[in-house]
């Protein structure tokens, strides 16, 4: 079975990089607010710099998490002697660095960063919206109490919402007085204070809160989450990037399908819930006929078109429980739990008759060979069930010839 190298992809290579920078400037508006020395700076920088120059994309974020450890540390034992800094930010600041680095679920992790800012602001209710960077929205990502926003009929630049207006100006909003009773299952609004996200000119969210007293809060509280806004600007965004890296982790770049990796250990956790129920499942190993022979002739970014449609027609096909991925070149694996050998054979006939009807891009067309194991009937374990797929996809591929679709390839095409 063929392998592909582990090696991150481009994408992952860049968010890691995005990582690096923002932890980097982190340090720099600790010491600008005075709430780390100097040295301590310089040292974590050097750091930060080895982390940097490591080959591995998991390598580099294990060591930046490593060195932020270390930096919430000194943080913590710094907090009485902070200067010009309010003690309450610091303790703030170190607790939802805590968060963090211990509670994995990104969602939870965002979620008591707010609980534990109510120790320094007191308020109600608190949402916190952040920017998708594919669509430059913003979607509510965390609540504590009620979803507070204010005209959320209106819709501006950044979606529908006061945040969204807040986030497109970059500018903290202060309301004191106002009278607002919300309607069924909408909390009651006097005081609201809506701070934006910002990280090296990237708006990264925006922080809703509020409260059914009027006064309750000022300008200090305004001061406050703007002094932790930077902080909290760079803890979203390693919640953020480490949620993609993750993502990126786990996906094929080419197809955007799941990759080797995912897949086998996809594999593994099905088969231990078919041994711990004594349900069927089948591994289905596709790979398309002659493909070397296409990429040579027309290239390597026409097969990537070839591959790219071929996996948005596996998806297409595939039920919301299968497992689809792309397992080396040209080669890809479809997971079906809950599926015996009859069905699969059956899910297979249909796959291949729908791939060769279909005209892919640059009007090509293809063909599939196709390769079946059940798991507990062929094989009991996910290296045995992956060889005797494998070892079917190679009885597959010496049947008789099946009928070739007529070449279409138009050379003109190309140029578009």
């Amino acid at each position: 079975m063929k392998q592909r190298n582990g090696a991150g992809s481009k994408r992952l290579v860049e968010a890691t990089h995005r990582f690096i920078r923002s932890e980097q400037k982190l340090l720099e508006v600790l010491f600008s607010r005075r709430i780390l020395r100097k040295g301590d700076c310089e040292h974590f920088a050097k750091d930060l710099d080895l982390s940097a120059s490591k080959k591995r994309s998991s390598d580099v974020f294990g060591s930046a998490i490593a060195i932020n450890k270390k930096l919430m540390g000194v943080l913590g034992s710094s907090k009485s002697g902070a200067r010009g800094v309010k003690a309450s930010a610091i303790d703030v600041l170190h607790e939802m660095s805590r968060v963090v680095q211990t509670v994995e679920d990104p969602s939870e992790a965002l979620r008591q960063m707010l609980v534990r800012m109510r120790e320094g602001i007191p308020f109600e209710n608190a949402t916190l919206f952040v920017t998708d960077r594919a669509t430059g929205k913003l979607a509510p990502v965390a609540t504590v109490g009620e979803p507070i926003d204010l005209i959320g009929h209106v819709k501006f630049e950044r979606g529908r919402g006061f945040s969204s207006w807040v986030a497109q100006q970059r500018k903290p909003v202060l309301l004191n007085d106002l009278h607002r009773e919300g309607g069924t299952g909408a909390p009651s609004v006097r005081s609201f204070l809506s701070v934006p996200i910002v990280l090296q000119g990237e708006s990264m969210g925006v922080i809703n809160l509020s409260h059914s007293r009027p006064e309750a809060f000022d300008e200090e509280s305004q001061k406050l989450l703007s002094l932790m806004g930077h902080q909290i600007a760079g803890i979203v965004n390693r919640v953020i990037l480490r949620r993609e890296m993750e993502r990126l982790a786990i996906m094929d770049d080419v197809t955007a399908l799941y990759n080797k990796r995912h897949f086998d250990k996809s594999l593994e956790a099905e088969i231990e819930k078919a041994k711990r129920y004594g349900h069927k499942l089948s591994v289905m190993v596709l790979d398309i006929d002659n493909f070397k022979a296409l990429s040579e002739r027309h290239g390597q970014p026409v097969g990537n078109e070839v591959l790219c449609d071929f996996g948005k027609l596996l998806k297409k096909f595939a039920r919301g429980t299968d497992c689809v991925a792309r397992y080396s070149g040209e080669e890809f694996m479809i997971l079906l739990p809950h599926t015996d050998a009859p069905e699969a054979r059956i899910a297979a006939a249909r796959l291949r008759t729908v791939v060769e009807a279909h005209s892919f891009p640059r009007r090509k067309r293809i063909t599939v060979s196709v390769g079946i194991a059940t798991f507990p009937a062929d094989a009991n374990d996910p290296v045995a069930l992956l060889v005797r797929a494998d070892q079917s996809l190679y009885q597959s591929r010496h049947a008789p010839p099946k009928p070739q679709p007529a070449p279409a390839f138009d050379a003109e095409s190309t140029i578009n």
